[in-house]
Formats: C-alpha cells, structure tokens, sequence
C-alpha cells in the first residue's frame, strides 16, 4: 500500500490556524491524483492547517482500516467505486469528497455518492485554495459555525412551464444554491427534486430568492414536510464523532 505524506505539510500553515487546533490534525486523501495536483491541493490545505498524504494503490480497501476527515480523487470510471467504499465505511462515511473532473463533467453518475466539491481538472493554485477555505470548517470539525453543507448532485428544477437541470453547489435546512446552465427561470416558485446519499429521492416547494452568473438561491417552502428529510440529513451528516 503506497502512502506518502504529502510535501507541504501543516506546519507551513498560518499560526493563527496553528494556535486554534485543538484536535488532532485532520487529514485529506490525495488519491491517483497526479504530481501537479497533488502538490497544489496539498499546499492549499497546509493554509487551513490540514494534512494530505498521497495515495496510488487500492484506496478503497484502504477505507476500511483508517479514518480519513476528506478524499480528493479524478471523477473517473474507477471512481464509483472507490466513493461506494467510503460511503459504505462506518469510520469515514462523512468524508468530505472532493472530485476532480473537466470543467463539462456530467455530475448525475455520482450524485448519489455526495460529491462535495468539484474541482476542475486543470486544477489552479486559486481554485483549490478558495475550495480548501470554502470547506475547512468541515474538515476542522468547526460545525457550529457552518450551516451551510458544500454538496454537488443533480438537481431538477421544475417551473409551470418547464424544467430545467442543474446541480447544487450548497444545501441548508433552509434552502439550497443551484448551477444552471440556462439561468432563465421568470417564476419566483419552483419544485425542486434531488437525492442526497442515503435517502429517497426528495421533491420539496421553493422559492427563488437570488440570482448570481450561472446560480440561483432557493428557500425552500417552511410547510413543506420534505424539508425535514434535508434537516435531517444535515444533522446526520455533521454528526462527527468528537
């Protein structure tokens, strides 16, 4: 099994990071990932105060022994199932994912797994770095002060008159923010139907409350019982073993 810790390592973080970790250091998967990669996604969470190691060989069998708080990996055809062994692993199903994939990548073939991020496959050292920031809450264990999950699933978008498709960026108990492609959605009411991992596919009423380039803000409807499905996924999802 090949497991190298990667060249920039937490003591390169920022002291103040340093001064606030009070467990131990979370630790990120770097896996077939290649060497430019590695080496940006590595320093970029060495400025959060998170560990990366390097892993080429069988990371799915690897899941089953060793806890991991994150996993970077191509959105490949190896992929599926490398993210059904974490999911499926008792220690490390609340990993937080991130995929690697060009910037067209059908994201529905691993919705089901939860993605939580998508970087794109010419990977910059900007890009990681606001992913890393974007999600070190999580990795920290922090989750008092994040209230919103980073997730990327399929996401159906249905108006009176159409219905449009798209995948989600972030998910509350409240709402959730969507990239769609054809931003022309005249309606302030929508349906919105999407799967988060582990639950029946949820169909919830929402409200368009803004828009932003290529992204759109929903609020789900406060009636609408669906909405218990979302929070408790999100109270599953944060319940980290502290």
């Amino acid at each position: 099994m090949s497991l190298r810790t990667s060249r920039a390592s937490v003591a390169g973080g920022p002291p103040s990071w340093r001064q606030r970790q009070s467990r131990p250091v979370p630790t990120v998967a770097l896996v077939g990932l290649d060497n430019w990669m590695s080496e940006v996604m590595s320093t970029a969470f060495a400025e959060c105060a998170v560990k990366t190691v390097e892993i080429n060989d069988d990371f799915a069998r690897l899941v089953a022994r060793e806890k991991f708080e994150g996993c970077a990996l191509p959105l490949n055809d190896r992929a599926p199932s490398i993210l059904k062994a974490i999911r499926s692993s008792p220690s490390n199903s609340r990993m937080i994912v991130y995929g690697v994939g060009s910037e067209d990548l059908d994201v529905r073939p691993f919705a089901s797994y939860g993605i939580n991020a998508v970087l794109d496959l010419f990977l910059d050292r900007t890009a990681a770095l606001r992913t890393a920031r974007s999600t070190c809450a999580l990795l920290l264990q922090e989750l008092r002060r994040y209230v919103r999950i980073p997730l990327v699933t399929d996401v159906s978008v249905e108006t009176a008159e159409k219905q449009l498709r798209g995948s989600s960026r972030e998910i509350s108990g409240g709402g959730m923010s969507v990239h769609v492609a054809a931003m022309v959605i005249e309606q302030s009411k929508v349906r919105l139907t999407f799967t988060l991992p582990g639950t029946p596919l949820i169909r919830i009423l929402a409200a368009v409350c803004w828009k932003q380039d290529s992204q759109i803000g929903f609020q789900f409807e406060d009636l609408d019982a669906s909405r218990e499905i979302v929070k408790n996924w999100i109270e599953w999802f944060c319940a980290f073993n502290r």
